[in-house]
């Protein structure tokens, strides 16, 4: 189940674009009943990142996936977690509450 509503929010990849990078394992797939998350790792010069790509579904849902998610992200020495979302992620309650916090913001604009 690619984010099909979330890739059309974002405008950056197709959902074979997707497929693709999970097949060839540079990004991962995690599925429930009605919700996925897409992620990758990104590597910087000082550390490397479990990156939230793409969210879409229930957020009960999304909330259940994430520890064991983050836990995948620690075995592959992963000692960051990052995210890019929309402005109404800053308003989920439990984001906050299990020590996420808001850090940049990134505009964007055609040209």
């Amino acid at each position: 189940m690619i984010a099909t509503r979330a890739l059309a929010l974002a405008r950056t990849h197709s959902a074979a674009d997707i497929a693709e990078a999970v097949a060839a394992g540079r990004m991962q797939e995690w599925g429930s009943e009605d919700s996925v998350l897409i992620t990758e790792i990104r590597d910087t010069p000082l550390a490397r990142y479990l990156h939230f790509f793409l969210a879409e579904g229930h957020l009960p849902e999304i909330q259940a996936m994430l520890p064991p998610i983050l836990d995948w992200g620690r075995a592959m020495s992963c000692t960051r977690a990052s995210l890019v979302g929309r402005e109404g992620w800053r308003r989920v309650p439990w984001l906050v509450e299990s020590g996420w916090s808001f850090k940049h913001i990134c505009m964007e604009r055609e040209l």
